[in-house]
């Protein structure tokens, strides 16, 4: 698939990923052949990319090809992978004289490609959806899962120099369960770890929230300490029970146990289960990693924004957490993900295009309001690294 402007579609082109607004409604799922009055809702809506398949994909499911005009799109500079932003790049004028100068196209830049995470998501389920209690004879191809994510994550360039989105959702165990794992990851990778304990950081984050699955107490979408005295007792239990089923087995490092076990605990002793203060680097890693991602997506806590839950993560470092595991965090996960609208100092209102290597918190900007709230009909791009007087003072709903 490829990314394209929705100035830049025609008539027959196939959405390749699903196109969400910013609560995740979907507007256009996957699969969908693009129509004048599709292009037409999208300019409405205030979305300015979209990914599209390639013709030899569209040759695969037989669909009608463009009309002749499409051609031109040739001209077109896009990103050669959608996971691969390195200088900014823009979008050459075709030739109709109405058309914009330039256009800045938004690059999110995720982990993991689309169908990696897809295929990975539902083969743990499958796995831990099979789990019984201290009978684990298929949890083993867990491992194989974590060697195919750190195979994956390092066919990238320049992984650990990247800064990644990472958006607020409602997610089941399993998703959240890949999130902490590729996150966990790359803060290894980026510190430096050697191979094994990579590996024993993925195998074990793939697995540190197996517990959940004996609980009867509700937990998505919940503030466990706002919950029965009693309720919060068994949530907390969740760690013991997953280790209980795992500790016998030989084929999980040491490591990777201790994770299962200690990923809630922290070093100021106010964790669970058993608020210890000694926890180990690599079970830190995955518990900054599974405290921030509980935040954005409501396990075992209210959701929040991805900013507010990130100052979380930097209100505790070196109190939870080591501080350069912590810097580590903060260096590869985007303040405020692609699509995010927000106001700046100057009262304007600001749509997130691209992030900035380096640079979480400072990304590039398309203003779309000025400071009087009127809406403005030129492309105005901002970059926060090259504009030091431009400040994102909130995210705006």
């Amino acid at each position: 698939m490829k990314l394209v402007t929705v100035e830049d579609l025609r008539e027959g082109d196939i959405i390749a990923s699903d196109v969400l607004l910013e609560d995740y409604t979907v507007v256009l799922s996957k699969g969908t052949v693009i129509k004048t009055q599709y292009i037409d809702k999208l300019r409405e809506l205030e979305i300015f990319t979209v990914y599209i398949e390639e013709p030899q994909e569209k040759e695969e499911v037989k669909t009608q090809p463009k009309p002749p005009v499409a051609a031109k799109k040739t001209e077109v500079k896009t990103p050669a992978a959608p996971v691969q932003p390195s200088a900014e790049k823009t979008f050459s004028p075709q030739a109709p004289a109405q058309k914009k100068a330039k256009k800045l196209s938004m690059e999110k830049v995720t982990i993991l490609r689309d169908d990696v995470e897809e295929q990975v998501k539902n083969k743990i389920k499958d796995i831990l959806e099979m789990h019984i209690y201290q009978q684990t004879e298929g949890l083993q191809k867990i491992a194989e899962t974590a060697q195919n994510i750190i195979t994956d994550i390092l066919e990238e360039e320049e992984v650990v120099e990247k800064v990644y989105d990472v958006r607020e959702r409602s997610a089941d165990i399993y998703e959240h369960s890949l999130q902490v794992c590729t996150i966990a990851t790359l803060i290894g990778l980026k510190l430096g770890m050697s191979k094994k304990q990579v590996y024993d950081i993925s195998v074990g984050s793939l697995i540190h929230d197996l517990g959940l699955r004996y609980l009867v107490v509700r937990y998505e979408d919940q503030d466990i300490n706002l919950l029965p005295a009693k309720d919060q007792e068994e949530y907390k239990k969740h760690p013991i029970y997953a280790y209980t089923a795992v500790k016998n087995e030989t084929w999980l490092s040491e490591n990777a146990k201790d994770i299962v076990l200690n990923h809630h605990e922290k070093k100021d002793k106010s964790g669970y289960p058993l608020g210890t203060d000694l926890v180990s680097r690599m079970t830190q890693i995955v518990g900054v990693c599974d405290e921030f991602d509980e935040l954005i997506c409501g396990v075992g806590k209210a959701r929040v924004r991805v900013h507010e839950a990130i100052n979380n993560i930097r209100n505790y470092s070196g109190i939870w957490y080591d501080s350069d595991i912590v810097s580590a965090f903060l260096q590869l996960i985007a303040v405020y993900p692609v699509g995010s609208r927000v106001k700046t100092n100057k009262g304007e209102l600001g749509i997130v295009m691209r992030q900035n290597p380096h640079f979480p918190e400072r990304p590039v900007l398309r203003i779309i309001e000025d400071k009087y709230g009127q809406a403005i009909h030129v492309e105005v791009i901002v970059d926060l690294i090259k504009d030091t007087s431009v400040v994102i003072q909130q995210v705006v709903k």
